[in-house]
């Protein structure tokens, strides 16, 4: 019961990340959608290990690595974002001295 429950979830998750995704309401690189689909992908990878259905199992889990590498390049790319933002903020902060002592 609890694998089947678990099974349906993951499912229902991609599912759902697909249709949001389809409706414009989540972008292709959005964490939720990664998110989605990742743990998706491993609750349905998990149920269908349960049941012996390795062939459901391998793309599950394929599917929730694909979810994974995609948070990991997102999370990355904001890392990036977030530092050069500060680092311009920084160089802006200094910009009025360094024009004085021209």
């Amino acid at each position: 019961m609890i694998a089947a429950t678990l099974g349906w979830v993951g499912t229902m998750g991609t599912f759902a990340a697909y249709i949001l995704l389809w409706r414009g309401k989540l972008g292709s690189d959005s964490l939720t959608y990664a998110l989605m689909n990742t743990v998706g992908g491993l609750l349905g990878g998990a149920a269908s290990a349960y049941y012996g259905a390795w062939p459901s199992v391998a793309s599950n889990v394929v599917w929730a690595a694909v979810g994974l590498q995609s948070i990991v390049v997102e999370v990355r790319r904001r890392v990036r974002s977030r530092r050069s933002r500060a680092r311009s903020a920084i160089e802006a902060l200094y910009e009025p001295l360094t024009d004085c002592l021209v």
